[in-house]
């Protein structure tokens, strides 16, 4: 039961991830152009082609905590090499984004938060976000 339920998870997660990107990352198949031309591959704990293959296997979470993410710099290197046409910078950043959101909604500004709790960034952030 427990594994199902991971599973849906990831599930719901890479639908989220194509939707954000619009990239299908089963195209890959595995030649490592990417990683070869990433200038900070040396940097990361997850390769590219690693970060794609983890992705074919459905599993995205995983990926939401590596520091792989944040260190790529989106120079287009790996998107310019791949033969599929897989843009890879694109899909990192779709990552960040899953990354990002997974708390999106843990505040609701509608229900009286204690101040002391939360940074005033978070509020700000908040009432902008509900705020028509």
């Amino acid at each position: 039961m427990i594994l199902n339920l991971w599973a849906k998870r990831e599930k719901s997660l890479l639908n989220k991830l194509r939707l954000i990107t619009g990239e299908e990352p089963q195209k890959c198949y595995q030649c490592g152009a990417c990683t070869a031309g990433c200038p900070s591959a040396e940097e990361m704990d997850i390769l590219p082609n690693q970060v794609m293959m983890s992705l074919i296997e459905g599993e995205v979470t995983p990926l939401l905590d590596t520091k792989t993410i944040w260190i790529c710099v989106s120079c287009y290197q790996c998107a310019t090499r791949c033969p599929q046409g897989i843009d890879i910078a694109r899909i990192m950043e779709g990552l960040r984004t899953v990354k990002l959101r997974q708390n999106y909604d843990a505040l609701k500004i509608t229900e009286k938060p204690d101040l002391k709790e939360y940074p005033t960034i978070l509020m700000v952030a908040s009432m902008r976000k509900l705020t028509p």
